[in-house]
């Protein structure tokens, strides 16, 4: 089904790091071919996309409010290029947000929505998430201890110096496994798309993956 509709203008903030912002576009715009029938060119939504190389967030000393400025500067110049709807490829940046804009896309709050009634997932995810309790703001959750966190931390770092996945995803599960989560959340967008990750019964939800169903579905509804 072709949808003859104007789609609304997408801003995407990227940079945190550079490939999963890549990622969540590609995402994006293979779901608007398989789910929005888009395939000429015109068919499409306009995306505005900055990849934004931000101040160091991943050690224990931050310059939050360095970040903060950052994140404000690509936001707004999103904005004035005409963006509608707003979305960040990066769960630890919504920790410098200020406020909850209208106009944007809230990570840890869609993973809320996605998440069966009842269940307090397991959360893998970066230090400075955990130390902000960027996701527990939202939903209630469970983040591994810091002798575990530790190893997380080393695993995204290894995907950020583009180790090969496949034994990256082993090493993940190897350390996921033995927790015992019956829901998991990638609550890092260098752990999205790692579809080479196999945790048997265990049932994981991928924010970034949620985040571009999301984008699309409002830039594409009427309202």
């Amino acid at each position: 089904m072709m949808y003859v509709m104007k789609p609304k203008t997408l801003g995407i903030i990227g940079g945190a790091g550079p490939i999963a912002g890549v990622k969540l576009l590609e995402r994006i715009f293979s779901l608007a071919i398989s789910g929005y029938g888009c395939s000429q060119d015109n068919d499409f939504p306009q995306v505005f996309f900055i990849s934004f190389p931000f101040s160091q967030m991943l050690t224990q000393e931050i310059d939050a409010p360095q970040i903060r400025r950052e994140l404000n500067h690509c936001l707004n110049q999103l904005r004035q290029n005409g963006s509608e709807v707003l979305a960040i490829a990066c769960n630890t940046l919504h920790a410098f947000l200020e406020g909850e804009p209208d106009d944007l896309i809230h990570l840890p709050k869609i993973t809320k929505k996605a998440l069966p009634e009842g269940v307090i997932p397991l959360v893998l995810c970066t230090s400075t998430s955990v130390r902000s309790e960027v996701h527990r703001e939202f939903f209630p959750c469970r983040y591994p201890e810091p002798e575990i966190q530790l190893e997380i931390d080393l695993i995204i770092e290894r995907i950020l110096k583009g180790e090969e996945k496949q034994a990256v995803a082993e090493q993940l599960a190897q350390i996921a496994q033995p927790l015992g989560a019956q829901t998991v959340v990638l609550g890092c967008t260098e752990l999205s798309f790692m579809h080479e990750l196999n945790l048997p019964g265990t049932y994981v939800i991928d924010p970034l993956e949620l985040l571009a169903n999301q984008a699309l579905k409002i830039s594409f509804s009427k309202g």
